[in-house]
């Protein structure tokens, strides 16, 4: 949609504008890399008088708290509300299974896709923190999973893993009292059309389980298919990372603060399992999907596949919120806003050995998942500010980061690193070259005279604009509670 309200004016055409004081204020000489905040207006609008010709990105941020509606700006006007659908629950754990050893067989209760079925399962391996189970009940139509692989596996979640999960993000919970995690390795978890799950009916919540639950830390694992890239040892073991994340984070937001589900927005357990992939090491897979977050769109032929589809409302607000249509740019967004906190309370390093030292962000990862608040509460009591003056700088951060033409370390990411261990770098760039072939360029940024006019609530949009010296007004819906930063790059 054109911007026909769109205006660029000289200063002989503002004196008619209001201004709270009823003076302009000093025009904003911003050199290439400045940033400077916009002024918005009772009616909605945002604006700010340039001293300098140049070429601007300007960040257009929504601080209306609502899910799933788009407000209009420039020429455009109004909201759509798009639907959302539940997530899952937890159940109580029962009586603990006793001591396992090799060979030992037992049944467990698992989904197949349409329904809960029993399954018995042989314990292939027995290490000192993993046990390997697989399905001996449903017929595996893929094939058996060569032992080196198995060996490689096991080798990364005892000394890579499960230790630095642990140590970032804290100890899971252990219902059958083992000291060790369960991995099923069962051809259901195919007909479910997943990798890998985990449920915490497992590990003592109740809220909609009814009976169900297996009384372990379990993560239920798909057999991988030999020609697929995910079978590798490490994309299997960058799989048990995020699943065990999941495990690790609902014991302690949810057990040990006496809930009885796990009633919070999926994005925010997405986001954080996903940066369990990246801080372990296995920032492999991962890298794609925060690839969505930013701009895929080409690639994927949607809008849904970019920072257009990213609201922080839709990642941490309310307890059901899912949009199947923006799922993968809502995971990539959700581990982009964690990875960004992470890194703002100072991240972590990694040895050449492996041993890690917190420089801040191991402190406020424990912080945040065994705070008793969730969603926008457990934001701000983790960071000690108000949501929308972190989410605008995260919005900054994500368009001046890769650029080099600002230092400022709150509207950057850090430099990517690869870590000692894996070989995999860890963190985010948004000008990336992923795997020698993707190459990224950055969040998506519309030119000024040919954007959309549309934002969603508790989102943002990039504009780019040539503009003269003088007064540069951006009209947008009042209801947006719109906030707006303006970067100069030329």
């Amino acid at each position: 949609m054109p911007f026909l309200a769109l205006l660029v004016l000289s200063a002989c055409d503002v004196a008619d504008t209001a201004f709270p004081d009823d003076t302009a204020p000093e025009a904003a000489a911003l050199a290439v890399g400045d940033l400077a905040d916009l002024t918005t207006a009772a009616d909605g609008s945002v604006s700010i008088d340039l001293a300098e010709a140049g070429t601007y990105i300007v960040v257009l941020a929504s601080t209306e708290a609502s899910q799933g509606t788009l407000w209009g700006y420039g020429a455009s006007a109004g909201m759509r509300l798009d639907p959302a659908d539940p997530a899952p629950a937890g159940r109580e754990a029962g009586t603990p299974p006793p001591a396992v050893t090799e060979g030992d067989i037992r049944e467990f209760t698992v989904w197949n896709g349409s329904r809960m079925t029993t399954v018995e399962a042989l314990a292939v391996r027995v290490t000192d923190a993993v046990v390997l189970w697989e399905d001996q009940t449903t017929p595996n139509e893929i094939g058996e999973v060569v032992e080196e692989t198995i060996d490689a596996v096991l080798a990364n979640l005892e000394t890579i893993v499960l230790p630095r999960e642990r140590a970032v993000f804290g100890q899971e919970s252990d219902v059958d009292g083992d000291g060790r995690i369960a991995v099923l390795l069962s051809y259901t978890v195919n007909q479910y059309g997943a990798q890998a799950y985990v449920t915490w009916c497992d590990i003592g919540l109740s809220d909609g389980c009814g009976s169900y639950g297996n009384d372990s830390e379990i993560v239920y694992l798909s057999y991988p298919d030999p020609d697929d890239t995910r079978a590798s040892p490490a994309a299997i073991s960058e799989t048990v990372a995020h699943e065990f994340n999941h495990l690790v984070y609902a014991y302690h937001k949810h057990v040990l603060n006496g809930r009885t589900g796990t009633a919070e927005n999926v994005y925010v357990t997405e986001g954080a399992a996903a940066l369990a992939q990246d801080l372990t090491g296995y920032n492999n897979g991962n890298q794609y999907v925060w690839a969505a977050a930013l701009d895929m769109s080409e690639t994927y032929g949607s809008d849904d596949y970019s920072i257009q589809a990213v609201s922080v409302n839709d990642l941490i607000r309310g307890e059901s919120y899912y949009d199947e249509e923006r799922d993968g740019a809502l995971r990539g967004g959700g581990y982009l806003l964690l990875r960004y906190l992470f890194e703002q309370a100072g991240g972590m390093s990694v040895a050449s050995d492996g041993t890690l030292t917190d420089t801040g962000g191991m402190t406020w990862a424990h912080a945040f998942f065994d705070a008793p608040q969730t969603g926008v509460d457990a934001v701000e009591a983790t960071t000690g500010r108000d949501l929308w003056d972190v989410v605008q700088d995260w919005y900054t951060a994500l368009v001046v980061t890769g650029r080099g033409i600002n230092d400022d370390p709150a509207f950057n990411y850090e430099p990517r690193v690869e870590d000692p261990l894996t070989g995999y770098s860890y963190g985010v760039d948004p000008f990336a070259t992923i795997h020698g072939w993707l190459e990224l360029t950055g969040p998506k940024v519309q030119a000024w005279d040919e954007a959309d006019g549309e934002i969603r609530a508790g989102g943002v949009e990039y504009l780019q604009v040539t503009a003269p010296a003088g007064l540069l007004v951006l009209p947008v819906a009042p209801e947006a509670l719109a906030r707006a930063r303006i970067l100069r790059i030329e």
